[in-house]
């Protein structure tokens, strides 16, 4: 978006320019100014210090971007004790209190760093492109701690190292203070003031100094979708950053696909990429990646790290498969609470429905004093125990038919006696694992492993730690207690980047050699779970290709926990609990989905 200066030559106002009117300016004036950074050129980045943070993981400096402001204002204080007015890059690592060759090295670093992070302004370039290739006299005036080397580096690449420079290092003048770098533009043309015309995104130093010194001065700035916020991780920089540059006229701000980049896929690429160090680390045979949560980590497992993992398999399953499969007739009646879990609100047939069992008729439900309308209370549990356990005959066909097809898919997958197993599951207190190996083991002697995005600090959890190997990338150890704990509360938000366009699976279904799988659709529609689903799961994938182009472009590689922040950092805020496109998301749940009620999401976090 390019705005008319509200003081300018050419009107009064903030609207909108089009090109056409900027046209029409740029025809009244004989020289061409524009400004190069964030106006020519701009960088995959929120905010342009985020470099020093890529900066920092290169060179294993945890505040470095602390330092490195610190050695700038620094060389600020020098120059102006000098008696200078402006300062050069080597000006600011002479401040560094490193040995000196460790600062050539970084300095180095941070000029070939910034060299690969500026693009052309795919908004500006073209025009800038088409006025060197006219008559126009057209010339870049920066104030910039870079020499004009750098500019011709970037320049070269696109055949227009002859563009005339005007860079406050070089100059030792700048646009910001007084405008005294206009002069040496206005002087080098050989032109009177007003005919120039000044391009830049800077109010103070590209409108009102030029103005000042009687150039014509347009202000420009850029329509970006994602702002950002200075104190944001280095992946949301990262990932906004690209939204706002190589990604903008791919994903539209505003929808499913664009939550799905900017967080789904940090979080999946992340957690797969600890995965796949947890893997090797523990010399695991077989990675199940768990439905619906392994869906898209095992798709980026097959384009990304295939060569770094073992065997490894989507496996589609649930608690609720694995804990139908463990049910026998021995430990059924300890395992009708786990049956009527989750079921105030619904009527009692569907208690049957959504473990695949056809529900007793109406009058059968009836006869036995139980209304068939009714909705569900914790004080109806005791009944519905009773009828649960007099309907177990029923209940254990489909039991020992899931167990029968859970073995048989085991080793369809490739699971062998004695493998050491990893199941992967976005969370929270091992109840998958756990209802795992209470099936599996008994008929399969295999190891397993958990492999979590986040395991909760309850005692539900740290019972289950006691006898089962679990293993969390987020956890308060490589985190914070309070940072597991919002990322427990607000557990549906992280689910809804860890799904699947299908139906949650509740059991197995032997047919001949082969098995077949159970899905449970809910008992209420689920409006649009699918569409939503599939645009997270584009945007995961879109991000994952330009995030691990964008690394290797800027030799950088962030660990897994750097990778997942813009997801901690959604969820440690409750801001999200707000955003009107999950606002639309009903019944995502589909064990406590009911045709007699619609549970939205805020309805997860609502006392």
């Amino acid at each position: 978006m390019m705005k008319k200066d509200t003081k300018g030559d050419y009107g009064q106002g903030a609207e909108r320019l089009n090109m056409d009117a900027l046209s029409n300016a740029i025809d009244k004036a004989s020289v061409i100014s524009f400004d190069f950074f964030d106006t020519l050129f701009v960088r995959p980045l929120t905010h342009p210090e985020d470099a020093f943070d890529l900066l920092g993981i290169q060179f294993n400096i945890a505040d470095f971007k602390a330092q490195r402001r610190k050695a700038q204002a620094e060389a600020f204080r020098q120059m102006t004790k000098d008696g200078r007015k402006e300062i050069t890059l080597q000006n600011i690592y002479d401040k560094f209190p490193l040995p000196q060759h460790q600062r050539d090295a970084i300095q180095q670093a941070e000029y070939s760093l910034e060299l690969e992070l500026v693009q052309p302004n795919k908004e500006l370039f073209p025009l800038f492109q088409q006025l060197v290739a006219s008559e126009k006299t057209v010339v870049i005036t920066s104030d910039m701690y870079f020499s004009a080397n750098f500019f011709v580096d970037v320049l070269k690449r696109y055949g227009l190292e002859q563009v005339p420079l005007f860079i406050s290092a070089d100059r030792n003048a700048t646009k910001r203070d007084s405008g005294e770098l206009f002069d040496s533009v206005v002087s080098a043309c050989g032109v009177v003031a007003s005919q120039v015309l000044h391009i830049g995104d800077n109010y103070l130093a590209d409108v009102q100094r030029p103005q000042e010194r009687g150039l014509a001065a347009f202000h420009y700035v850029r329509d970006v979708a994602y702002l950002g916020d200075k104190k944001q991780c280095i992946a949301t920089s990262m990932a906004q950053g690209l939204l706002n540059t190589d990604d903008a006229e791919k994903i539209t701000p505003g929808t499913f696909q664009a939550l799905g980049y900017q967080f789904g896929g940090p979080a999946n690429f992340g957690f797969l990429h600890w995965i796949t160090q947890q893997a090797k680390q523990d010399a695991v045979d077989v990675v199940l990646f768990v439905s619906r949560d392994g869906y898209a980590l095992e798709r980026l497992a097959k384009n990304y790290c295939a060569d770094q993992l073992p065997e490894f398999h989507y496996f589609l399953g649930s608690r609720i498969a694995f804990n139908l499969a463990l049910i026998t007739e021995e430990n059924f009646e300890q395992n009708i609470p786990f049956l009527l879990s989750g079921s105030v609100g619904l009527s009692p047939g569907e208690l049957f429905e959504r473990i695949g069992v056809c529900p007793p008729a109406d009058a059968v439900l009836q006869n036995l004093g139980i209304d068939p309308q009714r909705r569900i209370s914790i004080e109806d549990h005791e009944v519905l125990g009773q009828l649960m356990f007099g309907y177990r005959s029923e209940i254990m066909k489909v039991c020992s038919r899931n167990r029968r097809g859970l073995f048989m898919y085991l080793c369809q997958s490739g699971v062998k006696a004695g493998n050491k197993i990893a199941l992967v599951d976005v969370g929270w207190n091992g109840t998958t694992q756990e209802a795992f190996e209470l099936a599996v083991c008994p008929i399969i002697d295999i190891d397993v492993v958990g492999y979590y995005f986040c395991l909760a600090d309850t005692p539900e959890r740290q019972r289950r730690s006691r006898t089962l190997h679990m293993k969390a990338m987020v956890n308060k150890e490589s985190t914070s207690s309070s940072i597991v704990d919002s990322v427990y509360e607000n557990r549906v938000a992280v689910e809804m980047f860890f799904s699947a366009p299908h139906n949650t699976i509740i059991g197995y279904r032997p047919n001949g050699l082969s098995v077949e799988v159970v899905g449970d659709p809910g008992r209420a529609k689920a409006t649009g779970h699918e569409q939503f689903n599939l645009a997270i799961n584009e945007g995961i994938d879109m991000f994952a290709e330009s995030f691990t182009q964008q690394q290797k472009r800027l030799n950088v590689s962030l660990t897994p926990l750097q990778t997942v922040a813009p997801i901690i950092e959604l969820v440690s805020n409750a801001q999200w609990r707000t955003n009107p496109l999950i606002g639309q998301i009903e019944n995502f749940d589909s064990w406590g989905s009911s045709r007699n009620q619609v549970v939205r999401f805020a309805d997860y976090f609502t006392n």
